[in-house]
């Protein structure tokens, strides 16, 4: 089957532009996805999460701080489930669950850790170029800015939510 037999319906619909622009090899894009936190939207890179799951009961833990929402038993694993808006000091308080509501399972060689986020609503592909880069002493919440259709987000800085 040819590269033309290979599109499919939702793809024919949409007009061919011509670009003289050079687009970038597979390998130079990065996967982003949207997430609403606490009144926020946020970018974060696909690669930092593990899973995205409906949200579960969680055993409340006694005496945990107050960003911790409680344990969740997921397949077995002892995940730890956290309101990122309370570590990232957001300004609004996390939004009641709804039927958009994701826990984010993300990857961390030693740690199980849940995010609750309102809503996962797109994903986008980025060229790497336009990342802002990686600052291992950076302590905020974000990596920089980034314009993605027209719009500006912070990339979320996962990495805060592990210290």
């Amino acid at each position: 089957m040819s590269e033309e037999e290979s599109v499919t319906t939702e793809q024919e619909s949409v007009p061919e532009v011509q670009s003289t622009e050079v687009q970038p090899e597979e390998g130079d894009l990065v996967e982003l996805m949207r997430v609403s936190m606490n009144g926020e939207e946020f970018l974060m890179p696909v690669q930092d999460v593990g899973e995205i799951l409906r949200p579960i009961d969680v055993v409340p833990v006694p005496m945990a701080p107050d960003h911790m929402l409680g344990l969740a038993n997921i397949r077995g694993q002892i995940v730890c489930i956290i309101d990122p808006g309370k570590v990232l000091h957001l300004k609004q308080d996390r939004a009641p669950r709804t039927e958009a509501t994701r826990y984010l399972i993300l990857r961390h060689a030693r740690m199980h850790l849940g995010i609750w986020v309102d809503s996962v609503s797109d994903m986008y592909r980025v060229a790497k170029s336009l990342l802002p880069k990686a600052d291992p002493e950076n302590h905020t919440n974000s990596r920089g800015e980034i314009m993605v259709d027209d719009k500006s987000y912070n990339l979320l800085n996962t990495r805060i939510l592990f210290d």
